[in-house]
């Protein structure tokens, strides 16, 4: 484990305790804030070693298990490969600046669900991605090349990329700072970097924390325990002007869960309706940034 004293990101010594979860499963359980840059994150925080064991076989955990996730983004895939680019477009705002045949990185591509929305563009798809299982679920749906393993290890040359695309995924990682930089590095003067990930800013966790400390509690955690860092959606702008991108878009988005598909999700009806909650608040957020 890690034990932070100064905020990593900004390396303020103001930092607050914020949230616990002992009760769930994950690799952390309690959060700090900073006062300074309004950061929270993990701490004490898991390192790299017990992180790659987390993620191992993980869209096999219980959580996607439960709302059988691989089902799902099959039916994805299949709606999203009748799609028009001008309806992937609407669908998928973070993608506007995608061009038919650009060099499209997927970092951290999960099941695939961005690496879909590119096939449809005919671009030339590459991935990277920790979980065994979920590289070679991509490589049977889709003609991409592959790196087990983090961004950096993949040594990408230099300016090579039109478009970066990582979904939910920098909150995951120890150095989010050192992330943008080398998906800045790799990226083409002009391409487009989309970044996708919990908004601290969100009512939702503002409401839940008071409504924790009107009734005398101490606030839990209420989204993954397996994130490391939830930003405010303006410091994650600031994060990325710090390394020379240039914010074109950023905008904030709800849970998009169907109830069709909460109904049939095999989990408790206090965590179905957990769901239906965060789906009334804009608990994510997009930037896209020009290199």
């Amino acid at each position: 484990m890690i034990l932070y004293r100064n905020c990593p990101i900004c390396g303020s010594e103001i930092l607050k305790g914020f949230a616990i979860d002992t009760r769930r499963k994950g690799p952390h359980i309690s959060r700090v804030q900073c006062l300074k840059c309004q950061l929270v994150f993990a701490n004490p925080m898991a390192d790299s070693q017990e992180l790659t064991d987390y993620y191992t076989n993980y869209y096999e955990k219980e959580h996607y298990e439960s709302v059988d996730y691989k089902n799902l983004i099959l039916n994805h895939f299949s709606r999203i490969s009748v799609l028009k680019e001008a309806e992937i477009k609407k669908e998928a705002r973070f993608l506007k600046k995608l061009e038919t045949g650009s060099k499209f990185l997927d970092v951290g591509c999960g099941l695939g669900l961005g690496l879909a929305y590119a096939n449809q563009h005919n671009c030339e798809l590459f991935a990277t991605e920790f979980d065994t299982g979920a590289l070679n679920f991509v490589k049977q749906h889709f003609p991409v090349e592959t790196f087990q393993g983090d961004i950096w290890e993949a040594k990408y040359p230099e300016n090579y990329f039109d478009f970066i695309h990582i979904s939910h995924v920098i909150e995951h990682v120890l150095d989010p700072k050192a992330y943008i930089s080398e998906m800045k590095r790799i990226l083409k003067p002009g391409g487009h970097l989309a970044i996708g990930t919990p908004n601290m800013s969100s009512n939702l966790y503002r409401f839940h924390r008071w409504s924790r400390l009107l009734s005398m509690d101490i606030p839990d955690v209420i989204d993954g325990l397996e994130h490391t860092f939830i930003f405010p959606k303006k410091l994650l702008k600031e994060i990325c002007e710090e390394q020379g991108l240039k914010a074109i878009d950023h905008y904030t988005h709800n849970f998009g869960e169907k109830f069709s598909n909460l109904i049939r999700y095999k989990m408790p009806l206090k965590k179905k309706l957990n769901r239906l909650v965060q789906n009334a608040f804009q608990v994510n957020q997009w930037i896209v940034c020009i290199k």
